[in-house]
């Protein structure tokens, strides 16, 4: 078989072609790489005469480039199903966590208020039925539902609407500049940092005050999140259970944008993505 496929390329060889070709051998052990090499040799009235091989073996460079390629694709599958950690953990549990909020309050006011229980059910439906949209979103990676019909000002705006029904926080947004367009991911990606930023304040930092503000200027796009609960010590951030703000590095990584959380036990934590804008180029 070997001289079979070597045999072509001897008689491009013959007619005065240089050619090259790899092949695989089989052998007991393990299989081969060859690379072969034929240049046609020329008399003085340069008609060909003969020909020069050269043959090498590239086993060891052939395999490494087989690793380097697993590795790729090992490495694409981890990417991607972190991106897909993310999304869940953004979607259907900041869905989840809205529920049992509503539920919780629901609770407390089921035999006091019967309207304002309707009230917390009718929120609860609406939640699931967002978590459920969402879910069907990131399986084909599209925009989240808040940001259908808008953009991240007004999705940010409901988002806050959305959390003032179902917790005693007193919860401010702000707009600062002229709202203009962002490409999807940044949009997308941005929403998200705000969201679980919240959520986080809300769940763990015990705050009574929570402020959100976004800034458009004419290059750069700053999202604010401000709070002035509990704190933590940035640095001691576990990696296991501490996933809310790995997915936020990861997110901001993601756009090219600029994430700075600071803050201190018993100081309250502000966090800060900005992103540099091109409007011309949006």
């Amino acid at each position: 078989m070997q001289f079979r496929c070597a045999t072509a390329y001897i008689y491009q060889a013959l007619g005065g072609q240089l050619t090259t070709y790899e092949l695989e051998l089989p052998y007991p052990a393990d299989n081969k790489y060859i690379s072969a090499t034929y240049i046609p040799d020329f008399d003085q009235n340069n008609r060909v005469k003969g020909y020069y091989g050269l043959v090498i073996d590239i086993s060891e460079q052939r395999n490494a480039a087989l690793r380097e390629q697993k590795r790729a694709e090992e490495a694409s599958i981890l990417s991607e199903r972190n991106r897909m950690a993310r999304e869940i953990h953004d979607t259907l549990a900041q869905s989840f966590t809205g529920i049992l909020l509503q539920i919780g309050a629901a609770t407390q006011v089921l035999t006091d208020d019967l309207d304002a229980t309707q009230s917390h059910l009718d929120m609860v439906e609406e939640l699931a039925r967002t978590g459920l949209a969402e879910a069907r979103r990131s399986v084909t990676d599209l925009r989240p539902q808040l940001l259908e019909g808008g953009n991240l000002h007004s999705a940010l705006h409901r988002l806050v609407a959305q959390m003032r029904v179902t917790v005693h926080t007193t919860l401010k947004y702000d707009l600062k500049g002229t709202a203009y367009p962002l490409p999807i991911e940044v949009e997308n990606n941005l929403l998200r940092i705000g969201q679980e930023a919240l959520t986080n304040a809300i769940k763990h930092a015990n705050a009574s005050e929570i402020c959100l503000e976004l800034v458009y200027r004419a290059t750069q796009c700053c999202l604010h999140i401000k709070d002035d609960g509990c704190g933590f010590g940035v640095g001691n951030v576990p990696t296991v259970g501490g996933f809310g703000l790995l997915g936020m590095s990861e997110r901001a990584e993601f756009i090219n944008a600029q994430l700075v959380i600071q803050s201190q036990p018993g100081q309250g934590t502000e966090i800060t993505v900005a992103i540099n804008c091109d409007q011309g180029a949006i």
